[in-house]
C-alpha cells in the first residue's frame, strides 16, 4: 500500500495543563479550534483545579502528566517520599532526579508512593474519574528505575495507554542533544516493559525536536515526511506540544 492510501491518525497532545492560567487559556482555546486533540494534567500544578473545570466544560480528552521531577509533590507527609525530595520539600529537578537516581539514592517505595498520590488526586480532581493516557513530565516515565512501577501501577488502576516518546526525528536526523538521546535509548528498553504489561502505546511519536521556537511548520513537515516510506496499513502518530501565553514568574508547580 503507498504512503498516500495509508490512514494515518494524528493525537496532537498538549502537556502541562494546570501549569498556570496562561498555559492554561492557549491549551482550551486550541482545542477549541480544533488544532489539539487532547491534553495532560500536572495534577501539582497551580492551576490543576481550574483546569480540570476546563476540561469538563469542554469535554477535553485528558490524561495525566506525571511529574516525579518539577515543584512540590502531591504528598503531604514528606516522610513517605523523602529520597523524592531536597530539604525545603522541592523534587529534585529534570536533571536532579537523573542524577539521584543513578546514585541509587531514591527509593523505589517513595516513587510509588508518589505516583499512587498523583493517581488519587487525579480522580479527586475530576470527580473519580480514570486519566485517559499517562504521559511523563520531561519524560521521567521512561526513566529505567521507574517505568516499571508506572507501567504495574497503571494497570493496577486501569488505565491502558501511555506515552513511548521513541521519537523519529531524534532517531532519524541523528541530534547531537544529549538529553534527548537519552530518552530515545531508555525508551527502547522501556517499550519491553510496557509490552509486559499489555500497554497500549502510539507507532511514531514527535515533539522533542519541536519544541519552544522550534516549533515550525517546516519542522512538523520534516516529521510527517519520515512516515512516507511507512507500509502498515493504518498509523497512530502523537506529536507533543506545549502551548501557551507568556506565563507569570509567580507561576509555579
Amino acid at each position: 500500500m503507498s504512503a498516500s492510501t495509508m490512514t494515518k491518525y494524528m493525537i496532537i497532545n498538549a502537556d502541562d495543563f494546570g501549569y498556570c492560567p496562561k498555559r492554561d487559556k492557549a491549551i482550551v482555546e486550541l482545542f477549541q479550534q480544533k488544532s489539539i486533540s487532547s491534553t495532560s494534567l500536572l495534577v501539582n500544578g497551580d492551576n490543576a483545579y481550574q483546569a480540570c473545570l476546563y476540561a469538563k466544560q469542554y469535554d477535553i480528552p485528558m490524561g495525566i502528566h506525571l511529574n516525579l521531577t518539577e515543584g512540590r509533590p502531591v504528598t503531604n507527609d514528606l516522610i513517605e517520599i523523602k529520597s523524592l525530595v531536597n530539604s525545603n520539600g522541592i523534587m529534585h529537578g529534570k536533571l536532579g532526579i537523573r542524577y539521584e537516581l543513578d546514585k541509587g539514592s531514591i527509593q523505589q517505595d517513595h516513587v510509588e508512593y508518589e505516583i499512587i498520590n498523583q493517581f488519587n488526586k487525579y480522580k479527586e480532581l475530576t470527580n473519580g474519574q480514570l486519566p485517559k493516557h499517562i504521559d511523563g513530565h520531561q519524560h521521567i516515565h521512561v526513566h529505567p528505575m521507574i517505568a516499571e512501577s508506572v507501567a504495574r501501577l497503571a494497570k493496577q488502576f486501569g488505565i491502558n495507554y501511555i506515552r513511548v516518546p521513541y521519537d523519529q526525528m531524534v532517531i532519524t536526523w541523528n541530534t547531537n542533544n544529549l538529553f534527548h538521546n537519552e530518552i530515545v535509548n531508555q525508551t527502547k528498553e522501556t517499550m519491553k516493559i510496557f509490552n509486559k504489561y499489555a500497554l497500549l502505546y502510539c507507532d511514531y511519536f514527535f515533539g522533542m525536536t519541536t519544541m519552544g521556537k522550534e516549533f515550525t511548520l517546516n519542522n512538523i513537515e520534516k516529521c510527517l515526511k519520515i512516515l512516507e516510506n511507512e507500509s502498515k496499513k493504518n498509523l497512530l502518530i502523537e506529536l507533543m506540544c506545549h502551548p501557551g501565553y507568556p506565563s507569570d514568574a509567580l507561576c509555579r508547580i
